[in-house]
Formats: structure tokens, sequence, C-alpha cells
């Protein structure tokens, strides 16, 4: 079965958005992703980014099901922490999840400028409130355990360039 979309999901500060775009760009795919939705509403209802909870419920299921039925439909490069794990039984969306380790990922969380600055320790309250949603919404297992994946890479010493062309080459072989 060839692949229509692709997912990628990883940690806070792997690399997803970028790769996302980076890839749909060169593979002709439209790109949609779930943290630009969520950050921009956080900005606008004055919610830190750590703060998961108080993204009404409904908001959540609601981003979620558009993204996955996008997936699903095909023609679509989409990052989201959670989109990999509502695809993970279509052969049709390649899973992909991007590690790095932890350093590396402050790091390049700090540096961001574009939508919001973090401190690690928020970061770090971002991503236990990313676990505590997604256990209450949908499940009581870790959305981005390997085993939901057809591909793993580690940015943390991978450029955006060989991220992308990982990507696009096992898009392309299936």
């Amino acid at each position: 079965m060839k692949y229509n979309s692709l997912v990628i999901s990883g940690q806070i500060a792997s690399g997803t958005s970028t790769a996302a775009k980076n890839v749909a760009e060169k593979l002709n795919l439209k790109y949609e992703s779930a943290g630009e939705f969520f950050r921009k509403y956080a900005l606008e209802h004055n919610i830190p980014l750590y703060d998961k909870a108080r993204i009404p419920d409904d908001l959540d299921r609601q981003i979620d099901a558009k993204l996955t039925e996008l997936a699903k439909n095909g023609g679509y490069s989409i990052d989201g922490h959670y989109i990999a794990y509502f695809t993970k039984d279509d052969p049709e969306v390649l899973k992909v999840l991007l590690t790095c380790e932890n350093n590396e990922r402050f790091k390049r969380a700090l540096a961001r400028k574009h939508t919001h600055t973090e401190t690690v320790e928020e970061i770090k309250k971002r991503e236990v409130g990313l676990d505590k949603k997604f256990r209450k919404l949908y499940a009581n297992e870790d959305y981005i355990d390997p085993k939901f994946f057809d591909l793993k890479i580690d940015t943390t010493n991978t450029s955006q360039q060989e991220v992308s062309e990982k990507i696009i080459n096992k898009f392309k072989e299936n």
C-alpha cells in the first residue's frame, strides 16, 4: 500500500513542525499543525502554553478529529503531538516520530521567538500537561511510544535537510 499522507509527532522542540513544513513543500502536500492552532488559541485566551488543562476538552477533540480526518483522506503533512496515535492503524499514513536529547530540545525551545517564549520548567510542565490531557481524553497510553510509528529519527545531531530526506525516502519507498 502506498502512503498518501504523513504525520509527525515527537517531543517539544524535536523539530516536528519544521520537518512537516519542509516535507510538505518538497512532496507538494498540504501542511497542517495542531501546535500552531493551540499556540494561537493559548495566546488569544491568555493561557500559558504549559496549562493544557485550560484548553476546552471539546476543542481538543474537535481539532484532533479534524486533523485525523485530513490525514486519512490523503494529501497532507501534519504535525501534532497525538496525530500519529490517531492514525496508528491506517497503513496509508506514514507515521514519523522525532526524538531529540533534552539539552538540545531545551536549547531550541528557549531560542524560539516566533510565537512564544518558555522556560525549561514550563516546557517540562507542558509535556506533563500534554500527557495528562491525552490520557484523560483518549487512552491510558504513551502517545509517542515507538510502536505506533513507521519511522523514528533522532534529530539531536541531524540537520533539517537530512531529517526531511529520511522522511521523503520512506514516504516514496512504499
